[in-house]
């Protein structure tokens, strides 16, 4: 408690019990906050970690949209070329039926 005269806290628990009590809850409480840390830590990586699977993923995504855009214009594109072939083929086989 205090003293009246000089404002000095003094304890009616002698410091041999005191003194291993605080150093205990000191040990407690850095024990505490380096598991945190490292907690935080782990938690950092993964979120780093994460983001640059997203990135990896989305990039990849878009491109296999790339892709898949230019393979339809290429079916399309085969497409219109066998409609012309057809048609050529049609054409030759009237040719040859009227001769």
């Amino acid at each position: 408690m205090e003293d009246a005269g000089c404002g000095v806290q003094t304890f009616r628990t002698p410091a041999r019990i005191l003194i291993p009590k605080l150093v205990a809850s000191r040990e407690g409480w850095k024990a505490k906050a380096g598991q945190r840390k490292g907690k935080l830590q782990a938690a950092r990586v993964r979120v780093r970690d994460l983001a640059a699977s997203r990135e990896r993923w989305q990039e990849r995504a878009g491109e296999a949209d790339r892709q898949v855009a230019e393979l339809q214009r290429q079916l399309q594109q085969m497409h219109q070329e066998l409609a012309a072939a057809q048609s050529d083929a049609e054409q030759l086989r009237d040719e040859l039926k009227k001769s």
